[in-house]
């Protein structure tokens, strides 16, 4: 059995930040202080920079000079380019997990959202909201195309990350169980062209809901 490397000082400091941003507790905006995140992890500002570097490639943290980090924010022109990229990508790569991997596909979606519907049955939030991220993962886990996969990854923090900014809206997490629920039953069926119109309702709604949180605010 292979023995599982130790993580680096940096690779601690990059899994802290990045599922703080995802999860919300280090929300959009927020300044981001080397020393500050140094201290707390009790490790020097050298790892907690690298770290910081990385997550600005991710598009999760903003560096810029004189000013500092802070966590990234979005506009709702990002967020409809966001869903746009979501909308394409997501289609694409639906349509070859259906042609390659379509039982696999049905099989494990069926099983998240089980998980999904105990999770927000015992209330726990960040569990469910983890799973929401993992059935989207899913599309390109069984979809065999790298390039896809490498693409959606890119932005996966991101887009869960803005998933949890809205996941503390009315009814929000109830119509998106339904709407998984819905995805995972049309690919049992293996129906592309009720995937498709799913996965435009469900994509935007997230568009909609997010313009009216910034008009509201």
């Amino acid at each position: 059995m292979p023995i599982e490397r130790p993580k680096s000082l940096k690779e601690l400091a990059l899994e802290h930040l990045r599922t703080s941003i995802v999860e919300g507790s280090l929300p959009m905006g927020q300044t981001l202080s080397e020393r500050g995140i140094s201290n707390e992890l009790g490790v020097s500002k050298s790892p907690v920079r690298e770290a910081l570097a990385q997550l600005r490639d991710e598009g999760l943290v903003i560096i810029e000079p004189q000013k500092g980090a802070r966590v990234f924010s979005l506009s709702v022109e990002e967020v409809e380019q966001i869903c746009d990229f979501r909308q394409s990508i997501e289609t694409a790569a639906f349509e070859l997990a259906l042609k390659r991997n379509p039982e696999a596909l049905a099989k494990d979606m069926e099983e998240v959202v089980r998980e999904m519907q105990a999770a927000q049955q015992k209330g726990d939030m960040r569990e469910y909201l983890s799973l929401d991220t993992e059935f989207h993962e899913l599309i390109f886990k069984h979809c065999g195309n790298i390039y896809l996969s490498a693409s959606y990854s890119r932005f996966v923090g991101k887009i869960a990350a803005l998933r949890t900014h809205l996941s503390a809206l009315p009814r929000h997490t109830d119509l998106s169980f339904e709407e998984h629920k819905k995805l995972a039953d049309a690919a049992r069926q293996r129906d592309m062209e009720q995937i498709q119109k799913l996965l435009i309702e469900h994509i935007d709604r997230t568009r909609q809901a997010y313009s009216n949180t910034v008009t509201n605010a």
